[in-house]
């Protein structure tokens, strides 16, 4: 049986197309309200009303007129040459938002149209996973250290030299921390607390959160290089940018406007200076293969896996393997040496 709570807002009755597409929008509101007090970020949000009101446009009919039909034609179709992982998304967004309707307004909906709202994924259309089997190799440390040599030398005869400077840090600094791209960008000048510990720390405010957790912050040391890079940018560099960087909450990489610097006009430069500046098998760089490079590298010189994922901000200890790409060679010499000790075991 279905019950009927009715909110005062809405309408006692459904008399013509504007007053249905009218409380289609209320529906919609009332979805980005409950989202909002479940804690999920702005842009998620925007995210899930996009992909239900694309949609929603494709079928060309109301919300409680929708059938399975409809997102056959819109994954199966409309849909079909996206991204696997952008195919699953805006199916899971249209879901909930079904879930949503189904839960809340199931009664009034059948009220107002004499329809039962359902939503239109099912077993049978939602789009399968067969996981992430796209793995992101980083450069050998030698490939990059010779990577970022290359690119300092460049840097005297940059035709914009700040930007240039400005780029190859970030770079730098991506590498031997771990960095994310967000907080890379989003970094201030009073996040640096080089007298923080033995080595310096980096408190990085915008790390990344899951389940509505919002940021998580985390204190990053200034390991390898990052401690004289740093000086050498706050020093030499970054005073030279318009903006007045003495302001409380001046951002560490400015845009050339102010304001931090955009994520894609850094992995764009990035990806030129691979071009420009790379050598060896891996011939792409994006900033989150720094990320894998650091976690690789520090796993090599022997940091442990629990260490690599406090740096790198990872909640479960499994991402953090993830990030980890063993050398062949390695695994070839810890073979070698696990067959000696089992050789020497049996002797005894």
């Amino acid at each position: 049986m279905l019950g009927v709570v009715r909110d005062l807002r809405s309408p006692r009755s459904l008399d013509g197309p504007d007053e249905a597409a009218a409380y289609q929008e209320h529906l919609l509101a009332e979805y980005v309200l409950a989202r909002l007090a479940h804690g999920v970020a702005d842009s998620t949000i925007r995210g899930e009303i996009a992909a239900v009101e694309q949609f929603l446009g494709h079928a060309g009919v109301l919300a409680w007129e929708v059938e399975p039909a409809h997102a056959d034609r819109f994954l199966g179709q409309h849909q079909r040459q996206q991204a696997p992982g952008t195919r699953r998304g805006k199916a899971g967004a249209v879901d909930l938002f079904f879930g949503f309707l189904e839960t809340r307004y199931r009664g009034e909906i059948h009220e107002l149209t004499g329809r039962v709202i359902v939503s239109p994924i099912d077993d049978c259309n939602r789009p399968r996973h067969s996981g992430d089997f796209h793995v992101r190799v980083p450069p050998s440390p030698a490939a990059l250290a010779a990577f970022f040599a290359s690119w300092r030398g460049e840097l005297p005869a940059a035709r914009k030299w700040l930007a240039a400077a400005r780029h190859y840090a970030m770079a730098r600094l991506a590498a031997e921390t771990g960095l994310r791209l967000r907080e890379l960008c989003w970094l201030r000048l009073e996040d640096l607390h080089f007298g923080h510990g033995p080595l310096g720390k980096i408190h990085v405010r915008l790390g990344k959160g899951s389940r509505g957790s919002g940021p998580r912050e985390r204190l990053v040391p200034m390991i390898g290089d990052t401690r004289p890079l740093l000086i050498w940018w706050v020093t030499e560099v970054r005073g030279e940018f318009r903006d007045d960087w003495e302001l409380p909450r001046a951002v560490l990489f400015p845009s050339e406007r102010g304001g931090p610097i955009s994520g894609d006009t850094f992995a764009a430069a990035l990806g030129q200076a691979a071009g420009r500046h790379l050598r060896g098998p891996v011939s792409k760089l994006t900033p989150h293969v720094l990320r894998h490079a650091c976690a690789s590298r520090l796993y090599g010189e022997g940091i442990g896996l629990a260490a690599i994922q406090q740096l790198l901000g990872h909640r479960w200890l499994s991402t953090t393997v993830r990030y980890v790409h063993v050398a062949d060679e390695a695994i070839e010499n810890a073979y070698q040496q696990a067959a000696e000790r089992a050789a020497t075991l049996f002797r005894e």
